[in-house]
């Protein structure tokens, strides 16, 4: 129905069509995966070297993120004259190999979400070893999570896990989730306050990001209601602010741009502000209610009798709640890159559903 609704927008709107697909594109460039691996045989053992390679990735980046922060070695800007003050928790931040410390809070989340599921899952089948080493893993992760100083990924974690404990709470184990999320909760809380008093950096980045006339985020948000309420309940259309499409075909919406933003950006900078902007509250709500049916459909398969189909359905729905939260908070280019496992989990649990109703069919033959 979304995809849908968005070529009623564009036709409404008289986007051009190169542009319209274009913008449509940036929300859904991943689901062409989903249809390949439907299409495809793929089996456990396939999906757990996945995973290991997975984590195995991100446990490198994550040591490698930790000795950026040791070293002193600051963010890759291209524009050197952009620094505000090379310190921790400014511009010294774990990046690991990504061009952001945000894009690597948002992978290490990944992992971090997938080896928590994976123990819930198998607890009683994984060896005391194995456990022992994962948990480790783990908290090498968690130490460099802390050290990009990302808080849409701190909050999106507490948000996500506490989710997931609410929807699970008839099931004592998933309670954990909810208490974990409460203590991350305080934990970032006092976190923050330790870090505004002792790192000068990190204080004089939340300066800069809660001086609201400066802050481009803000900027960037008040331009977009503003382009928002020329069409409130279907929006501008797809192409036409939120996506890059808006900035290589130079949508007219750019004259409410401010001048004082930074010259190289080329998205809003927030993936929940595009959709907002771009399909109105119409297209807003058939955008949730297309994640709703998708939550809801992998909650069933939750309760399979596969420890396999149970552990990545829950992956789903958790890291589904993560980048949605994410999105609210954060930039479109440093996190967007990241929906690519949402969507692959996604495809892999649709194939394995899949197969097995044409075996339960077979048999029933």
């Amino acid at each position: 129905m979304f995809v849908a609704f968005a070529f009623v927008s564009m036709f409404l709107n008289n986007v051009p069509f190169a542009q319209g697909i274009f913008g449509l594109r940036a929300l859904f460039q991943f689901v062409l995966l989903v249809i390949i691996v439907l299409m495809l045989d793929i089996p456990t053992t396939w999906v757990k070297k996945l995973f290991y390679l997975i984590i195995g990735m991100a446990f490198v980046q994550s040591v490698v993120g930790i000795f950026q922060v040791i070293l002193g070695i600051p963010l890759p800007l291209h524009n050197m004259e952009e620094r505000r003050s090379v310190a921790i928790g400014e511009e010294i931040r774990a990046f690991g190999f990504m061009d952001s410390s945000n894009t690597l809070a948002g992978f290490l989340l990944v992992a971090v979400l997938l080896i928590v599921l994976y123990l819930f899952m198998y607890r009683a089948e994984v060896p005391k070893k194995h456990k022992v080493i994962l948990l480790s893993m783990l908290a090498v992760m968690l130490l460099a999570l802390t050290l990009t100083f990302s808080r849409q990924a701190f909050l999106a974690l507490i948000g996500c896990l506490g989710l997931i404990g609410l929807l699970f709470r008839h099931n004592k184990t998933f309670r954990i989730m909810l208490i974990t999320s409460v203590g991350l909760g305080v934990l970032f809380v006092i976190g923050y306050g330790l870090a505004l008093l002792f790192l000068e950096g990190f204080a004089q980045r939340n300066f800069y990001t809660f001086d609201f006339e400066r802050n481009y985020r803000v900027l960037m948000a008040l331009a977009g209601l503003q382009v928002f309420m020329f069409s409130p309940v279907i929006g501008v259309g797809p192409g036409m602010f939120g996506s890059n499409a808006a900035f290589v075909f130079d949508s007219p919406f750019h004259q409410f741009m401010y001048d004082m933003l930074p010259v190289l950006m080329t998205t809003v900078d927030n993936n929940a502000l595009a959709v907002f902007v771009e399909y109105g509250v119409i297209g807003t709500v058939l955008f949730l209610f297309l994640f709703w049916s998708i939550f809801r459909w992998m909650f069933k398969l939750s309760d399979s009798v596969n420890p396999a189909v149970r552990w990545l359905s829950v992956f789903v729905i958790t890291y589904g709640i993560a980048f949605l939260l994410m999105g609210l908070l954060s930039t479109a280019w440093e996190n967007h890159p990241l929906s690519i496992f949402f969507w692959l989990f996604l495809g892999i649990v649709l194939n394995w559903h899949q197969n097995n109703k044409h075996l339960t069919k077979e048999e029933s033959v």
